[in-house]
């Protein structure tokens, strides 16, 4: 449908689906209508798939079944690693895509053989509303129970699918078994899930190829005929890879790369000292690989065979070229040139969001040649420099404004590392929202479309996003005994300082706890007073941000007391904790208290930056205004605006920060002085807009609508911009205030 013009019901904006007219509309408002594109976070299917029929036909009767009343929505897939259970089960969602128009989920739950833990419902909440364009500052998202309620309100009746991969206890899956319609799980394991059969889970076993599909398999990579003439040693070669894909897969890599290896020679080396016994051991009791892993490892020139020792140590099975490149410090093309030969041996493959992935058993295999091929003093230089890259990379892809105690910031990396500034850059300048309203509102039609997706990149973000499991490994790593080795004081509380702003901004409740835990331990074992004083200071802001105010109390507490401790060296510790402290009890609605925290913290800011004293006048703003002072709150608010015009000139504009203060002032003024507040709101909603803030933008049209400013517009406005950022409750008010106006014919 598109706008709909005439004299009469008129709709100002492009529409997309149906629209509800009430008298007349400025806006669309999306009820409930599907996306143009699904949401997608899948890994990459296999580009070659052989013979899993029966398998297949078992997964379609059961998406059949889950149609059906009380029917069945969770399938169990269960068997031994490198059999090809994940390759199986994302096969299986692409060829039923259509089925599952809204949302095609997969999460890595942490029960491979590597040190980290997996991936939280938190996480696919998150990246599942960032696909949707949903705003999580809005009212309700502040809690992990709030984000799963959303994520249930989205997908109710919609049909979505998720693979829970490599599930290692019941407590991963069952947040995603609300028994809602139009929803099916599946998850993988090498082992049977206990305590799910209350769910009735379908159970789906998944055992090793049978000879002709390995054969086919093989064929279907190695090119030219002639290289299977001898037929015994070809079904021989067969036999040996045990009906595993990935063993043939591996086969199959290195004689397609070596035309000089034979097909008999291959299988002369994989029988040496009984190997095809200690595949069928592995693969009945899935303690380790299969020795015949050893053959392509000992194909492996020098580079590649470090790399493999290297990767088999990494905390994680996947990593991304840069962690690579880590690894061979001043030599990139070496790196290069090694990451693509295990690519082309297929030991290592591609995963989402351009890093790459060991399979299960060729990573454990790996580790197991680290340990026994490899030096100890190979394995302490690879563990540092790992350990670099992540510590050296959060560091660099840190993006907050504030003052840091951590001594890296502004050093060379000894690593090579991504180009965040030029990555975060680009990505702006791709993502830019216009500046104008109506622009901006096409763009987030588009966002909520589908057709306005970000590019993937080197962006600080995503770095964060996917490194995050492997940054929490080496937080415990480096806090332990290892082959001799000692803890490395000061390493985990540094990275809990630099992951700290992407937590604040994309949440990761549960990892953000361990971080936080971990460095705390650190600085404390360090005896390092302004350590404890930030480590405790983010816990409190966490905790707040939680709504837990007794809790984060005591962290903030804590925070002061380490940063007024004789040997603290960093006065703005203490203003942070005493500022801290004010929003607490401002939160708490105790305004006396509020202020005598926050006129504390003033002789602590560095005033040699203009932010952190627009920021300490608009908190003094607030409590005035909770005190019901309005001379005072808008002089606060004078003065921040003031002080943000400053750090504009300086450092550029906060946008958000300015746009609140505005708006603030604006409500402030609405009664007395209607005209100047509709000014200031225009000016805060052009600063909400440029920031993208949603939800803030919608409260601010509303507001002009309350003021008499073009009612039904603004109002036709907010109604629209609330219904693509998903706040029904805020949809349903303002459609109230719509109807109760006169109707226009």
């Amino acid at each position: 449908m598109g706008a709909v013009s005439g004299t009469h019901n008129t709709s100002h904006g492009p529409i997309h689906g149906t629209l509800v007219q009430i008298g007349t509309l400025h806006g669309a408002v999306d009820i409930d209508q599907s996306e143009r594109r699904a949401v997608r976070i899948l890994p990459k299917g296999p580009s070659r798939f052989q013979n899993r029929d029966a398998e297949l036909a078992r997964l379609d009767a059961f998406l059949a079944q889950s149609r059906q009343k009380d029917g069945r929505r969770l399938c169990c897939v269960v068997g031994p690693p490198g059999v090809g259970k994940t390759a199986t089960v994302v096969t299986w969602i692409n060829q039923n895509r259509e089925h599952f128009g809204h949302a095609q989920i997969a999460l890595p739950c942490g029960g491979d053989p590597g040190e980290g833990a997996g991936r939280g419902i938190e996480e696919v909440c998150d990246q599942y509303f960032r696909q949707m364009g949903v705003d999580t500052d809005a009212p309700g998202f502040d809690t992990l129970e709030g984000r799963l309620h959303r994520f249930r309100q989205h997908t109710e009746g919609r049909p979505v699918v998720v693979l829970l991969d490599d599930v290692r206890s019941a407590a991963q899956v069952e947040p995603f078994l609300p028994d809602l319609p139009g929803m099916v799980v599946i998850t993988t394991s090498r082992t049977p899930i206990r305590g799910l059969g209350l769910h009735a889970p379908l159970s789906l076993p998944i055992g090793p190829l049978a000879d002709e599909a390995v054969a086919a398999l093989l064929r279907d990579i190695v090119e030219g005929e002639d290289r299977f003439a001898d037929e015994a040693a070809f079904a021989r070669l067969v036999a040996l890879c045990g009906g595993i894909p990935l063993i043939a897969g591996h086969a199959a890599s290195l004689l397609y790369d070596d035309r000089g290896l034979t097909v008999a020679e291959l299988v002369a080396r994989m029988e040496e000292s009984g190997r095809l016994t200690l595949l069928e051991e592995s693969v009945a009791s899935v303690q380790r690989p299969a020795a015949v892993f050893d053959v392509f490892y000992d194909e492996l020139p020098q580079d590649a065979a470090y790399l493999y020792r290297a990767l088999g140590s990494h905390p994680t099975r996947d990593f991304d070229r840069w962690s690579v490149g880590a690894l061979f410090p001043g030599a990139p093309q070496e790196a290069g040139a090694a990451l693509d030969l295990l690519a082309r041996r297929s030991l290592v493959k591609q995963a989402p969001g351009g890093r790459r992935i060991m399979e299960d058993l060729t990573y454990e295999h790996a580790g197991l040649v680290a340990r026994g091929r490899g030096t100890a003093q190979e394995r302490a230089r690879v563990r540092d420099l790992i350990c670099d890259y992540y510590l050296y990379g959060a560091v660099a892809a840190d993006t907050a404004g504030r003052w840091k105690l951590g001594p890296l910031y502004g050093e060379p990396a000894p690593v090579p590392l991504p180009d965040f500034a030029a990555a975060n850059k680009a990505h702006r300048e791709s993502t830019a929202t216009p500046g104008d309203l109506e622009p901006w509102l096409e763009h987030r039609r588009r966002v909520r479309d589908r057709s306005a997706l970000p590019v993937p990149g080197d962006t600080s973000h995503e770095w964060f996003e996917s490194s995050l499991d492997a940054i929490i490994a080496c937080m415990r790593r480096s806090g332990r005994l290892w082959e001799g080795d000692r803890p490395r004081p000061g390493y985990r509380w540094q990275l809990a300082e630099a992951t700290n702003a992407f937590f604040a901004a994309y949440g990761h409740r549960d990892a953000r706890a361990t971080v936080l835990a971990l460095g705390t331990e650190d600085a404390e074992a360090c005896e390092d007073q302004d350590a404890m004083a930030r480590m405790h200071a983010q816990w409190g802001e966490a905790l707040l941000g939680q709504g837990r105010l007794d809790e984060a109390e005591e962290h903030l507490r804590r925070s002061l007391a380490a940063a007024s401790h004789r040997d603290a060296k960093v006065v703005w510790g203490r203003g942070a904790a005493l500022e801290w402290l004010g929003i607490l009890e401002r939160r708490r609605g105790r305004p006396d208290a509020a202020d005598v925290f926050l006129d504390a913290s003033l002789p602590f800011l560095d005033r040699s930056r203009a932010r952190p004293v627009a920021l300490h006048h608009m908190h003094k703003g607030d409590v005035a205004l909770l005190r019901d002072d309005g001379a005072a709150a808008l002089e606060e608010y004078r003065r921040s605006a003031e002080w943000f015009r400053r750090h504009a000139d300086e450092k550029g504009p906060d946008f958000a920060n300015e746009g609140k203060v505005l708006a603030n002032q604006a409500r402030l003024l609405a009664a007395g002085r209607p005209d100047q507040a509709v000014a200031l709101l225009e000016s805060a909603l052009d600063r909400f807009v440029k920031a993208d803030r949603a939800h803030q933008a919608g409260k601010v049209l509303e507001l002009l609508g309350d003021l008499g400013a073009d009612t039904r517009k603004h109002w036709g406005y907010a109604l629209e911009v609330f219904g693509l950022i998903g706040d029904t409750a805020a949809v349903d008010r303002v459609s109230g205030k719509l109807a109760e106006l006169p109707q226009m014919y």
